[in-house]
């Protein structure tokens, strides 16, 4: 089957090609000829990004699954990262022109072809008729029904099914009703619960008022049901509600206040708040947190009214940070390293200049990484010989290209987000010869050499980690989330 494969480009060339414009584009399918070997598109040339549509051609391609890679190519010769598509080349579509000659249908179970019950048709091309078929003979329950036809080459169809259910015949009952009652929590039995005083009739929609004043703080349930001039009492209808302790009204005004922080000294020897007195108080507080060490804290608050009744307390949580120290020291180093800290100075070391680290980095990445999700840290050392906290960046390598990459895409890793267990499920062509687990500050806290399809991280804080599964074929990179 020949087909035409359109393809949306829009290509944002990267730091390096930022400073060169785009001097060529080229293509390829699932395998890397070589950088420059490649079918060359035609562009619009001598710019810095370009955002054209491209026909490709998919003829000679066989049936499957297939990858198409864009990269670009500027005039001092540097190569950008690919784009890539995957998409499906299909089997070519047979078109049945034979009339349809005969239909069947059976319910549940098949009769075996052509002995089924006939459905009376006229020889078409297609069908689209509403059919009347006799359920008649069947029970009550649930039922498939299945459909095929036959054409003029002799051929059946595969069966279309619906599967429907057959009720039971709904008894309409006519008779009044002419008693009801009701009762809380245990049946005392059909007949012998409270009797609720109505009129005779065949439907009842009155608002009911029922009394709960011998019934104890807490929750209940309330069951009505009614009986028939036919002697015939219903199931029961039931509502859950809950009786509450009386609601208290305070008219006493507040007297005093305390606070404490942490830990409750005993009522009345806490800290006094000075408040003038009344029925209540809205003021913004000053509390001095200075007696605090660094760290979290809780405040609590109380009143006493003028009957000498505490109330419960109100807290709030805060935190007390340390102070803020402003570095002034010039920046005298730096260096970056990904996924794995080597240690404070030991890392790759960045080139600087002035006091300040503000410059557009070119990081170059090797063909040995791992296909998948990485981080970039950088940190910075100044004239005390301190090392500041990193910033870190998320960046992604599609991997090398050809069938180990496509391989590696297969590896499947759940649940992601997880709290205790993370499965891994590998190809048969892929053996694992190790596996790493990273934390967010570059520290390994899992390591194993084997053959392995589960790991245990409910040991582990909650946030991101890196694992990196290193097999046979290559090596894969993935964000895992730790709930």
């Amino acid at each position: 089957m020949k087909t035409l494969y359109t393809l949306l480009c829009c290509f944002c060339v990267g730091v390096t090609l930022a400073q060169s414009d785009i001097a060529s584009v080229e293509y390829f399918i699932d395998t890397d000829p070589g950088i420059g070997l490649a079918t060359t598109v035609d562009i619009v040339p001598d710019a810095e990004t370009i955002d054209q549509n491209f026909s490709i051609s998919t003829s000679g391609l066989s049936l499957g699954t297939h990858r198409l890679f864009i990269r670009a190519i500027n005039f001092d010769g540097n190569t950008s990262m690919y784009e890539h598509k995957t998409f499906r080349i299909a089997p070519a579509v047979v078109n049945n022109t034979n009339d349809i000659v005969e239909a069947e249908y059976f319910f549940n179970q098949d009769p075996g072809i052509g002995l089924a019950t006939i459905i009376d048709l006229v020889d078409a091309e297609t069908i689209d008729e509403a059919l009347t078929i006799s359920i008649a003979s069947l029970s009550v329950g649930t039922h498939r029904l299945f459909v095929r036809v036959k054409n003029s080459a002799n051929k059946w169809s595969l069966y279309e099914h619906k599967t429907f259910r057959i009720a039971p015949t709904v008894v309409n009952n006519t008779n009044d009703i002419v008693e009801a009652e009701y009762f809380f929590n245990q049946d005392p039995g059909i007949g012998l619960a409270t009797t609720i005083d109505l009129v005779d009739a065949e439907i009842i929609n009155e608002a009911l008022t029922v009394s709960t004043s011998s019934l104890p703080i807490g929750t209940h349930r309330l069951f009505v049901r009614v009986k028939n001039s036919t002697n015939k009492w219903s199931l029961y209808e039931h509502k859950t509600f809950r009786v509450a302790p009386p609601v208290v009204t305070n008219t006493s005004d507040i007297v005093e206040a305390e606070y404490f922080f942490n830990q409750d000294p005993g009522i009345g020897i806490a800290t006094t708040i000075d408040l003038v007195d009344a029925e209540s108080i809205n003021d913004a507080l000053t509390v001095s947190t200075s007696s605090l060490p660094i760290g979290t804290h809780r405040l609590f608050v109380r009143v006493k009214n003028s009957t000498n009744k505490w109330s419960l307390y109100e807290h709030k949580t805060f935190r007390v940070a340390p102070p803020i120290e402003i570095n002034t020291a010039n920046i005298v180093a730096a260096e970056y390293y990904i996924d794995v800290d080597p240690g404070f100075g030991n890392a790759t070391t960045l080139a600087i200049s002035g006091e300040i680290l503000d410059d557009n980095l070119v990081i170059p990445t090797s063909e040995s990484m791992a296909q998948g999700d990485h981080y970039l840290h950088i940190r910075v050392q100044n004239t005390n010989g301190t090392w500041s906290l990193y910033e870190s960046t998320l960046f992604e390598l599609d991997g090398t290209l050809g069938v180990s990459s496509e391989t590696l895409s297969e590896i499947n890793i759940y649940p992601n987000p997880t709290s205790d267990y993370i499965n891994i499920k590998t190809p048969n062509t892929i053996q694992i010869k190790s596996i790493i687990l990273i934390d967010m500050n570059g520290k390994v806290v899992i390591s194993s050499q084997n053959q392995i399809e589960k790991i245990n991280i409910s040991h582990l804080q909650q946030g991101v980690y890196l694992l990196q599964i290193h097999t046979d074929n290559g090596s894969l990179s993935k964000r895992i989330i730790k709930k």
